[in-house]
């Protein structure tokens, strides 16, 4: 793990377009079909969107199609599972079959390589912040489409804020939500709070027990910054990515 120069962690998660060669059997879907599911559900170009100097970075190395790291990885725990949307989805974004239920040995052992793995390195990273800086904020990066998929089940179909900022009642102080609503809306940007989509992800081992950690989420919607038909970054990109590192600096100003 590389030294991180601040108590920032960077959590990136759904960035990847990478289905293991291994595994594209396991999806009933054609390539045509697999790359426009991709294209919907990728939080495009948040590796590279997301930026701030000195920060540790764990970004996820397959697409949330193959794992979704955001899951909790016992289906029993987690709501989403209900929708064919757990740790190993077998629907697509439209709610319709794209992979049978992997289970037994093979679950087991995608989970072993990719999903434990990704959370031991941002709980080291975390454990590493405390150790250095005796706090860590977490920011958990994402993107979302301007307008509600159908496995969201949203109440509405209307466009969304530009920014969502997702907060926890536990690791996520007023003077951090509070202030990145300020920060994004002095830019010019509409803010929604948790919503449409809430929380702020933190290692399960420090969940609502220690304080030192801190955690807000990102949401950045897509086509503020790219295409959402192509996929492709627009003129805007570069002054968000800007916003962003600057927003992130402000965190680790006034969590310092």
């Amino acid at each position: 793990m590389a030294q991180s120069k601040n108590h920032i962690v960077m959590h990136i998660p759904h960035d990847s377009l990478v289905i293991p060669d291994e595994h594209r059997a396991d999806f009933m879907l054609s390539d045509e079909a697999l790359e426009k599911e991709k294209l919907l559900m990728t939080d495009m170009h948040t590796a590279d969107l997301y930026q701030y100097e000195g920060a540790a970075r764990i970004v996820f190395p397959v697409s949330r199609l193959m794992l979704d790291p955001e899951r909790f990885s016992d289906d029993s725990q987690e709501v989403m599972a209900e929708r064919g949307m757990g740790v190993l989805y077998t629907v697509t974004s439209q709610l319709k079959e794209m992979r049978k239920p992997i289970v037994g040995t093979k679950r087991n052992a995608i989970l072993n390589q990719y999903y434990y793995p990704h959370h031991e390195s941002l709980s080291a990273a975390v454990k590493n912040s405390l150790s250095l800086y005796d706090k860590a904020l977490v920011v958990d990066c994402h993107s979302f489409p301007a307008y509600p998929l159908p496995y969201e089940m949203a109440e509405n179909n209307d466009i969304r804020a530009e920014i969502c900022i997702g907060t926890d009642i536990f690791h996520t102080p007023d003077k951090v939500r509070t202030g990145l609503e300020m920060f994004f809306k002095d830019k010019g940007y509409s803010v929604a709070v948790d919503n449409p989509f809430a929380g702020a992800l933190t290692p399960m081992e420090h969940y609502r027990t220690e304080k030192r950690v801190k955690a807000v989420m990102f949401e950045i919607r897509r086509d503020i910054y790219m295409d959402e038909n192509t996929g492709k970054k627009h003129d805007r990109y570069n002054s968000v990515k800007t916003d962003i590192s600057e927003a992130i600096g402000y965190l680790e100003d006034i969590t310092g």
